[in-house]
């Protein structure tokens, strides 16, 4: 028996609410993207939380595309650029915030940002950054995939980043930031609280051949965290979940590893996870043949949160060339099938080679649904819509989303110095735009002691490093790293010597049996400080085989040894990949060149259930 409850789209209250926006649009000569003040706080948590129940593995979920939907970014015809893996939350009023990741500029990848709708999504305001890389950090490279959560009065926002630029982005790890507002200014976490230079809370420690961690999504259920996030190491492509106490502050401190979710499988793209309170089950979405014209919607679902299956994938009323889904929830990552608001988002081209990168994003209503029996194909036979006619012409007129510094986002001074800077704001298009109006720039939240800031002239005072907060009119703001060193100190000094080697990580615990679905490869690294104040991670990279892309520490100047007290427990490769032989516990000695070394442990189980 087929049991269905489809979405409502508005109650009367919300559509009052909408007609009373379109009224003041009408009046204000406005329509689509709007100029707004910033959002008010909406009521942010629902207060008709149905009660728990037990998800039944009879159950199961499928979901119709409800109608074509609409752009909410593309790019300008002649240009490039994205706004994908939307992360989208719906609040009790009708309102929903939206974060995506788009192109960086100056070196950096991606940014993320944010829009923001009064009225289900039917207008929205124009966007701004809200997050960016922090200079000369663990994530300098780039912010990417956002994940948002809303609890214990912050929004979480999960991302994607590593300090590795060798073959175009590996060894990526997952990240967290929190704001009390949805469009910041958010903190990072820092490895032991919030703020300052961020550290990972999933660092990828396999072989650096692989793509890595990230692209997390959250689930809050009974003051429980439930943190999805992608692996792809050399021997597969996987999604794991991690839980935490949600009541705890600091709980990217203190994540519980569940393994594996599932295997990764038909080109399948990372997840958005939900739960749906009206049968109890956690489900999961993701685009699946991504890049492709059998591209289509993959449904996966869980009774325990912790281990998915596939129960469906749709293709129908979808476009095809789609990827980096996301699905709107309620801020706990929670929806009910009687919600007014619940619509996916995708980015997707027309497939040409020429339109790589050059994608938009739409978002389309859907209707989840529920039966009883065996799993079934709901959409067997689907198949997605190709539009080629998606590209934008440019606004007469470009409204700034951002700001920066000629000086870039790293900044490094010695004692005495005093520089003037140039500032620029740059729009959707991340094209640079000189401040006309430099007396709107305002510098704050630094330490007065180390540099001082008159206008835009930045005088180093003592040594020290400090974050900036830069900020542009009334809303849009960055955030800039200034290092003082003494006054005879060279950083622009070639990198001639290591100074300071330590381990990555102190200790390894490795199995001889498969775990979390393979035969996982860590990889030993140092932490590198050359002469020159540059640091980096080291694993015998080597420039020479990818020059394009040079490595942190080159292997051909900074070469490391890895010796095994005991071989017949585990032999270290070359590259410092980890090969367990026999059960027991030995230490690892690593040197690089210079003569600079430490000792990490190394313990060998057979399977993790022999711990």
């Amino acid at each position: 028996m087929v049991k269905m409850r489809r979405f409502v789209k508005y109650s009367a209250v919300a559509l009052c609410l909408i007609l009373l926006t379109a009224l003041a649009l009408a009046l204000s000569g406005c329509g689509g993207l709007v100029d707004s003040e910033p959002a008010p706080t909406p009521q942010r948590e629902f207060t008709d939380q149905l009660p728990i129940v037990q998800g039944d593995p009879n159950v199961h979920v499928t979901m119709t595309v409800e109608n074509e939907g609409y752009d909410i970014f593309a790019p300008f015809f002649g240009g490039g650029g994205y706004r994908y893996g939307p992360s989208i939350i719906y609040y009790p009023n009708g309102s929903v915030d939206a974060w995506f990741a788009t192109p960086g500029t100056s070196g950096e990848w991606d940014w993320f940002t944010y829009k923001h709708s009064d009225d289900g999504g039917k207008t929205w305001t124009h966007e701004k950054v809200v997050l960016q890389p922090t200079g000369n950090s663990y994530d300098h490279y780039s912010v990417c995939d956002p994940g948002v959560v809303f609890f214990g009065g912050y929004y979480y926002m999960g991302y994607t980043s590593t300090i590795v630029s060798t073959n175009g982005g590996i060894n990526n790890n997952v990240f967290v930031a929190r704001s009390k507002n949805p469009d910041g200014p958010y903190e990072k976490w820092n490895g032991n609280g919030w703020g300052g230079d961020p550290m990972p809370i999933i660092y990828y420690n396999e072989s650096d051949s692989g793509w890595g961690a990230g692209e997390p999504s959250f689930v809050v259920l009974e003051d429980t965290l439930y943190m999805y996030y992608t692996w792809t190491c050399p021997d597969g492509n996987y999604t794991r979940v991690c839980l935490a106490d949600a009541t705890n502050e600091n709980w990217p401190g203190a994540l519980e590893d569940k393994g594996l979710a599932y295997v990764k499988a038909g080109a399948q793209d990372s997840c958005d996870v939900v739960y749906i309170e009206d049968i109890g089950k956690f489900v999961a979405f993701s685009t699946y043949n991504r890049f492709s014209q059998a591209s289509g919607i993959c449904i996966m679902e869980s009774d325990d949160g912790i281990t998915f299956t596939k129960s469906d994938i749709i293709r129908t009323g979808t476009m095809q060339y789609l990827h980096n889904m996301g699905i709107s929830k309620r801020c706990d990552g929670h929806i009910q099938l009687d919600d007014q608001l619940c619509f996916i988002g995708y980015a997707y081209s027309d497939g040409s080679d020429g339109n790589w990168g050059k994608w938009a994003t739409r978002f389309q209503d859907v209707n989840i649904s529920y039966y009883e029996g065996k799993v079934e194909s709901k959409d067997k036979n689907g198949k997605g819509t190709l539009f080629k006619d998606y590209f934008w012409n440019e606004p007469e007129e470009w409204t700034p989303i951002s700001v920066g510094l000629d000086g870039g986002r790293y900044v490094q001074l010695n004692k005495g110095d005093k520089n003037e800077y140039f500032c620029y704001w740059f729009d959707s298009s991340l094209r640079k735009h000189f401040v006309e109006d430099p007396e709107n720039i305002r510098f704050s939240e630094y330490d007065k002691s180390i540099i001082k800031i008159k206008g835009t002239t930045i005088t180093a005072l003592k040594e020290g490093k400090t974050h900036v907060k830069m900020t542009y009119g009334d809303d849009l703001y960055t955030y800039i790293t200034v290092q003082v060193y003494d006054e005879i100190f060279d950083y622009t000094a070639s990198k001639k010597a290591v100074v300071e080697f330590k381990p990555i990580q102190d200790e390894y615990v490795v199995y001889k049996k498969r775990t979390n679905g393979a035969m996982h490869k860590l990889q030993i690294r140092g932490y590198v400080v050359f002469n020159n104040g540059e640091w980096g991670e080291a694993y015998n990279d080597k420039t020479a085989e990818h020059p394009n892309y040079p490595a942190m520490v080159d292997a051909a100047k900074f070469k490391m040894t890895f010796e095994s007290a005991d071989e017949s427990i585990v032999k270290i490769s070359n590259e410092g990949i980890i090969s367990p032989r026999a059960e027991g516990t030995t230490t690892v000695k690593v040197t690089i060149t210079g003569g600079l070394s430490f000792t990490v442990k190394v313990t060998v189980y057979d399977s993790p259930t022999e711990e």
